[in-house]
């Protein structure tokens, strides 16, 4: 965790209480070279790396690709629920549930570094790892309440530029990208089932904000037009100028 993933912003990110703040700082420090002390791994597209009802799962930190938490129903349709990014912390609530209850599968091509819950449990004997676990457990479920909020009032349209002004906000925060472009290597089928939607649904969607000069999504390519615009979209709060090209 850097001092800019702190920061209160207008942006999605998570605003942490004041006082708490140098110690998630030093936790999280802490906790990522425990991380990188350990091996690497890797992991192709479409990979399990994680097991549903596995018990004592591993908690891993992604340094490259992308991965999602997903649950499968006894029709086999699938509900992608989380979507974890580079410099992500995952799992980290399983260290004291016992077990996962998703599959966590690789997006992408992945390299992450992963720590035993065992291990993970002994390193929260320090006051501020234990402090920086519980923020990962806190971000975790902040980010399934809205998700969960944006399934149930959100409209499609509304539901994309929340996805992907989330991923713009997690990489700036992290200084992986300088520009609003940058890759997203799921398909449609894949944005589809986290967002609630027919993969139908989502290529004409996508297709309307690009029409509105809001985004264009290419070959896993994401270029914002207008971020500001697409971060009003997301709050519910449209401007006049988007609303005027929107049919009634």
């Amino acid at each position: 965790m850097s001092a800019s993933e702190l920061k209160t912003t207008r942006s999605m990110g998570p605003v942490f209480s004041p006082p708490a703040t140098e110690d998630l700082l030093n936790g999280g420090r802490l906790l990522r070279r425990a991380f990188l002390e350990a091996g690497a791994c890797s992991s192709r597209r479409g990979t399990t790396v994680i097991e549903p009802e596995q018990t004592d799962p591993p908690v891993f930190l992604i340094h490259r690709g992308l991965a999602y938490s997903s649950a499968t129903l006894a029709d086999g349709r699938r509900a992608i629920t989380e979507i974890h990014l580079p410099g992500d912390i995952v799992g980290a609530a399983s260290i004291v549930m016992g077990g996962a209850h998703y599959s966590v599968i690789a997006g992408s091509d992945l390299s992450y570094r992963p720590l035993s819950a065992t291990t993970l449990r002994g390193l929260m004997g320090n006051p501020q790892i234990a402090m920086r676990v519980l923020a990962l457990v806190g971000e975790d479920r902040r980010r399934a309440d809205r998700h969960m909020v944006g399934l149930a009032r959100l409209d499609a349209r509304e539901r994309l530029c929340v996805f992907l002004v989330d991923i713009h906000d997690r990489l700036r925060r992290r200084e992986l990208i300088s520009r609003p472009t940058f890759n997203v290597s799921l398909n449609q089928d894949e944005i589809a089932d986290h967002l609630g939607m027919t993969m139908v649904h989502v290529s004409r969607t996508l297709r309307r904000l690009r029409e509105e000069k809001l985004v264009i999504v290419d070959r896993h390519v994401v270029i914002i037009l207008d971020l500001k615009a697409m971060r009003e979209v997301a709050l519910g709060q449209a401007s006049e100028a988007v609303k005027e090209i929107i049919p009634a």
